[in-house]
């Protein structure tokens, strides 16, 4: 298998459990509270969750320039439930704008089938099939030439086609914007108080496709992103061709310490069922509507107890509890999502030095 394929496969190996907690629905009941009582509590059912898409009237021009060659991105921070998304306006061949999540747990961009076909994107190979949970899909890689983020120009590239769960039905994001665009990038800040990307200039070339690597090394991200303040943590940066990953290592209480997707597409936080069996996270009798690549099943929640990252000790809350199955067989125990995140006000994903800043 060559190496291009090679990665392509584990991308959308990892596709299919990172999707999970994208743009999640409705909070049902029906776990055990943990306690050992009698008869379980009633069903507690919340209504559906639906996150506000960017302005289309931002167009394709809504990037402004900043000092030292910087530019300020502006994003759709939503906000509901408790659950938390980013959207930003795409626009490709002149066409637009289309709603993105910026996903960072995305190895590789991707873009609803049906949009792509009525783009006429050409195929840049076969189909694959992938496995989500309890389900299997298609994707295909197709080519992008001219497209672009709010007016910044992203190099062409390929991304994958392909039909999920509420992406690219009405009033839902048409794609993902992953880490294989926001990694030429070297590094980005996610501003959720002030509903900005921050780029620290234009795309370079891709991050070299060798071993994974963990920061901090290199100089420091740009003044621009950090504005001499955060909290640095450690960041995995595992780099194929066309597919970028992100990882940190995060702790529950004295336990062991576990990787995570670092994944600004998961509305909510999420940990797998074997990690919260070890750990004995206390069970709740709620549970959750979430998308999978290709389902949508019902997660339950757990609360998370005192947990940290390096350094940096985090927000205890409600967590998704689910099985990774073959994807936790890469060290996956979980995804830090933008619920968790967006408390810091404002992050930074260092690519090029392997670190994640906390505001």
């Amino acid at each position: 298998m060559s190496a291009r394929r090679s990665g392509r496969t584990a991308r959308v190996g990892r596709l299919a459990a990172v999707a999970i907690g994208l743009l999640s629905g409705v909070a049902l009941a029906a776990c055990g509270s943990g306690g050992g009582g009698a008869s379980a509590p009633p069903v507690h059912v919340e209504p559906e969750v639906n996150f506000a898409l960017p302005p289309a009237a931002d167009g394709c021009t809504a990037a402004s320039s900043l000092p030292g060659g910087a530019t300020r991105v502006p994003i759709e921070v939503s906000t509901v439930a408790g659950q938390v998304a980013e959207l930003v306006n795409v626009c490709i061949g002149g066409q637009g704008p289309f709603p993105f999540v910026l996903d960072s747990g995305a190895g590789q961009s991707t873009i609803d089938a049906r949009l792509a076909r009525r783009l006429r994107l050409p195929s840049a190979g076969q189909p694959e099939t992938f496995g989500g949970v309890n389900c299997t899909g298609a994707a295909l890689p197709v080519s992008v030439g001219q497209w672009s983020l709010e007016g910044v120009d992203l190099a062409p590239q390929e991304l994958t086609s392909a039909t999920m769960p509420q992406i690219g039905g009405k009033g839902e994001p048409l794609g993902l914007l992953g880490s294989d665009v926001l990694a030429r990038f070297g590094g980005v800040r996610i501003d959720f108080a002030a509903g900005d990307l921050l780029l620290p200039g234009p795309q370079g070339q891709p991050l070299p496709s060798e071993t994974s690597y963990t920061g901090p090394t290199g100089p420091p991200p740009a003044p621009v992103l950090t504005q001499g303040g955060g909290t640095t943590v450690p960041l995995t940066v595992s780099p194929l061709p066309g597919d970028v990953s992100l990882s940190v290592r995060v702790r529950f209480g004295d336990g062991p310490r576990r990787s995570f997707v670092v994944d600004t597409g998961s509305s909510q936080s999420v940990v797998s069922t074997s990690a919260a069996q070890s750990e004995s996270l206390r069970r709740t009798n709620l549970a959750q509507r979430q998308a999978t690549v290709c389902s949508v099943i019902t997660v339950p929640l757990v609360h998370t107890g005192q947990w940290s990252v390096p350094g940096q000790p985090l927000y205890p809350q409600l967590v998704g509890d689910t099985s990774f199955g073959a994807i936790a067989l890469g060290g996956t125990q979980g995804l830090l999502g933008s619920d968790q995140l967006k408390r810091y006000g404002w992050v930074v994903l260092d690519y090029s030095g392997g670190r994640l800043v906390l505001g």
